[in-house]
This record gives C-alpha cells, structure tokens and sequence, in this order.
C-alpha cells in the first residue's frame, strides 16, 4: 500500500536530512581545522611549524581536506536520504520494469497487477492475427514516490517518458 506525500512533507523531510548534514559537516570542519592549526604549531622534530602559505604541501593539503569534506558532505546527505527511507517516514511502491526488443512489461509489487501487451498462446482463438501493439501504457498514480527496476531481456538503447518530456539513451552495454 502506498502512501501519498505532498510536496511540502518531501520538502520537509529533505530540509531536515540537509539541515543536519550541514550541521555535522561544520561540526566536522571544526574539528580538522583545529587539529590542522594544533599540528601546524607545535613542535615536530625541534622544529616549529609555520603557516607557509606559498608552500606547496599546505595549498595541497588544504584542497584535499577541502575536497574531502565536500565528499563526505554529499555521502553524509545520501546515507541519511536513505536511513529515513528504511524507516517507512518515506513509502515507496515498487515497480519493476522489464524491456524486450519492441515492448515492455510492467509489474507493480504490493499488488498483482501486470501490464503487459504480450499475449499467451493459449488466449489466441483460431484465425487470429498474432500482431503485437507497441504502445501499450504504463499509468502511475501521481503524488507516490515509485522506485523503478529497469532490467531488459533484450538490447535497450533508449527510453522515453513522452509525458514529462524525458528521454534516457544508455550506453552501450549498460542494460544488456
């Protein structure tokens, strides 16, 4: 069963994750800089540290701390995204998306419903044309969060959601 957000609690729940993501990422970035500036001055070997800013072992060590607290910044923000989807705060409904030569088929898990342009031989009546249609539909709900499997038993070069103006050309390989 499904359960229908409203924009304004998906934006809710985001804000959140990006409120404390940038919460610890100040936190963390405390912390290193006063580490950096302690290891900076004391003594290391009866020599004292200084802030050499033209030297090239400081300009490199602070764009990879800079560097790594940008990707830890971001890596923080999806495992959060994705520790309050396993709590069910976020409901998503499943559907799985299977790709043949000329057509798909759809399944959508929690229910029992297929979509499917396929037909069985044992619904043909004799003297029927075996004609494929390849415009078959996919209807979705709106306002529910769906998590799509696209996998394919034969070659996908591209797919096209026509209604949102969206078209996806995978490389090559990539769905075999």
């Amino acid at each position: 069963m499904s359960f229908i957000l409203s924009f304004w609690m998906i934006f809710i729940i985001d804000s959140v994750i990006v409120l404390l993501s940038f919460i610890i990422f100040i936190c963390v970035w405390i912390c290193v800089s006063m580490l950096s500036a302690i290891f900076f001055v004391i003594k290391i070997n009866d020599v004292y540290c200084t802030w050499d800013f033209i030297s090239s072992k400081f300009i490199d060590t602070y764009w990879f701390v800079i560097g790594v607290m940008f990707i830890m910044c971001l890596l923080l923000r999806l495992c959060l995204l994705l520790y309050f989807g396993c709590l069910n705060f976020v409901s998503f409904d499943l559907c799985k998306v299977v790709g043949f030569q000329w057509y798909w088929v759809y399944f959508l898990f929690g229910e029992t419903t297929v979509f499917s342009n396929l037909i069985l031989e044992s619904d043909y009546l004799v003297g029927d044309m075996r004609l494929l249609q390849c415009n078959h539909v996919l209807t979705l709900l709106s306002l529910v969060i769906y998590k799509l499997w696209v996998s394919a038993v034969d070659v996908i070069h591209s797919f096209t959601l026509s209604s949102l103006g969206i078209k996806v050309e995978n490389q090559v390989d990539v769905t075999k």
